[in-house]
């Protein structure tokens, strides 16, 4: 599928505003597009489609609390935090692969297990967080990250 059938396709459930910040979608608009991995963008896509629920990645666009959960940039909390400490940071979201999605109706850990069991649905390897500091995550981190070694599906922990 060519990168603009899967934003066509994409925006029948998420406009650009939801995938990246306030201060990007302010300077770039609907041009925020171009920060994006098209791997990501089909990833997400498919997840929606088999989710088949509303999903909720930022809303910051509608006075929410969320900004952070798609693209990642220079100028937001978590990227400055690394960078003061000195530390590396290369998150999938600072490269356009990666969303923490929230799907209404059904549990991070349930949207989990439904991606194991359709991992044939997804064109590329997938990354699934699972648990921070020893805790599931409430949310669904997604990305594509690529490492040959890796299973089709590579849950990981932070």
């Amino acid at each position: 599928m060519t990168r603009d059938k899967v934003i066509e396709l994409l925006k029948q459930y998420f406009q650009v505003y939801e995938l990246v910040g306030r201060k990007t979608y302010k300077k770039y608009g609907e041009d925020s597009w171009q920060f994006l991995q098209t791997e990501a963008l089909h990833t997400l896509l498919v997840l929606r489609v088999l989710v088949g629920r509303k999903a909720t990645i930022n809303d910051w666009y509608w006075g929410g609390k969320y900004q952070q959960r798609g693209l990642r940039t220079n100028l937001q909390q978590l990227f400055r935090f690394y960078f003061l400490k000195r530390r590396l940071y290369l998150s999938g979201h600072v490269l356009g692969c990666a969303f923490d999605v929230i799907f209404e109706g059904i549990s991070a850990n349930e949207v989990r297990r439904l991606i194991i069991a359709n991992q044939h649905k997804f064109p590329y390897k997938i990354r699934l967080e699972r648990k921070k500091n020893g805790k599931f995550i409430t949310w669904v981190h997604i990305d594509t990250k690529y490492l040959k070694r890796n299973p089709k599906v590579y849950l990981f922990n932070v």
